[in-house]
């Protein structure tokens, strides 16, 4: 029994040391498996990094050109304007458009004899500078009107002298044509035949003439006139008187007359009414003042006057309208419709009556001579 108990524990010995064999190899094989997978792992990781090394190298050849391409300044091409200018336009002005229209007149350099110790210039010499603010100065003055503006007490007298000289005339008329004179005139007139010249008496030379009331016998020269013709008249008058007064209450030789484009500006602040070209049967300032031609025209696009009389003279403006109206009644009586004028009442307005804007057409309203 001890014999067999002795074989019975050196047989479960024998089994024990041959399983722990069994696990040591089994460990073994593990071991070597798992060293052979991370080889395997470091191989590939090795392979990955030689392809993400070929990958970057790719990739850093054309940064390297990209580079080296950001590097250079990009070729910019001025316009001809572009090149003229010293510095950047403002969106935004530093003043607000009535305040510079009201003080850059008076802009100027600054002066040593202003109390400043030392003016330097940095873009431009002192001579240059000046000529580029005086540029810039003149600029404006073209382009800007001034606001302040006040006509002169000389324009208002001068004005109202001629207003009261107008109703005078025109009382003038109609007593004459109330009068012995008048009505034998208006009749021989009535009676005369179609294409019958007028009497060579009719016809005075009118640059003889020295009074404009009476050129002989108590006619007056504007015994003829009609409404277009006083209408005229005052057109002619206001626009010479116009470019006058400008000259004389701006006395500035950088602004020589009022401008087309400031026209209507001017004469409303004068006049105190708006001028409506419809109203005289034309649709522009330039229609208008061919109307007056005589008188007044545009040299350019300023207001200038065709006479050297003095705007005190005021009988030359009759002498003007009454030639005028001479020429266009020897066009009508030859034919000539175009000759034949269109013009709404509301142009003789007088001064500081407002502005309520011509008819527009040829409705209600009009008058046609």
């Amino acid at each position: 029994e001890e014999k067999k108990e002795q074989e019975k524990t050196e047989g479960e010995e024998k089994k024990e040391e041959e399983k722990k064999d069994e696990e040591n190899k089994e460990d073994e094989k593990k071991e070597e498996k798992t060293e052979v997978d991370e080889g395997a792992k470091e191989e590939k990781k090795e392979e990955n990094n030689e392809e993400e090394k070929k990958e970057e190298e790719k990739q850093d050849e054309p940064m390297e050109e990209e580079s080296e391409e950001e590097t250079e300044p990009p070729k910019v091409e001025l316009t001809d304007e572009e090149k003229k200018l010293c510095f950047a336009p403002k969106r935004v002005s530093d003043l607000s458009a009535k305040e510079m229209s009201k003080y850059f007149a008076s802009f100027s350099i600054p002066d040593k004899a202003e109390g400043f110790a030392e003016i330097k210039f940095e873009w431009q010499k002192d001579a240059a500078a000046k000529e580029y603010l005086r540029q810039k100065v003149l600029e404006k003055k073209r382009t800007c009107t001034i606001d302040d503006l006040t006509p002169s007490q000389w324009f208002n007298d001068t004005l109202k002298a001629f207003e009261e000289k107008l109703k005078e005339w025109q009382a003038q008329q109609v007593a004459f044509k109330g009068s012995e004179a008048g009505k034998a005139s208006a009749a021989k007139k009535a009676e005369k035949k179609e294409g019958e010249e007028e009497e060579p008496k009719e016809e005075r030379d009118i640059d003889s003439v020295e009074d404009v009331a009476d050129v002989g016998g108590g006619v007056p020269l504007f015994k003829d006139f009609g409404f277009e013709d006083w209408a005229l008249l005052q057109l002619r008058y206001e626009l010479f008187l116009l470019q006058a007064a400008y000259k004389k209450d701006v006395d500035d030789p950088d602004r020589p007359g009022v401008t087309e484009a400031h026209f209507g500006f001017y004469y409303n602040r004068y006049y105190r009414k708006n001028l409506n070209p419809k109203s005289y049967g034309v649709d522009t300032n330039q229609d208008l003042a061919k109307l007056v031609k005589d008188s007044i025209a545009w040299e350019g696009d300023v207001l200038t006057s065709a006479l050297t009389c003095e705007p005190t003279d005021t009988s030359f403006f009759v002498k003007a309208t009454e030639t005028n109206r001479r020429e266009r009644q020897r066009r009508l009586d030859a034919g000539d419709e175009t000759s034949r004028l269109k013009i709404a009442p509301d142009a003789m307005k007088k001064a500081g009556s407002g502005a309520k804007g011509g008819n527009k057409g040829g409705g209600k309203g009009w008058k046609k001579w």
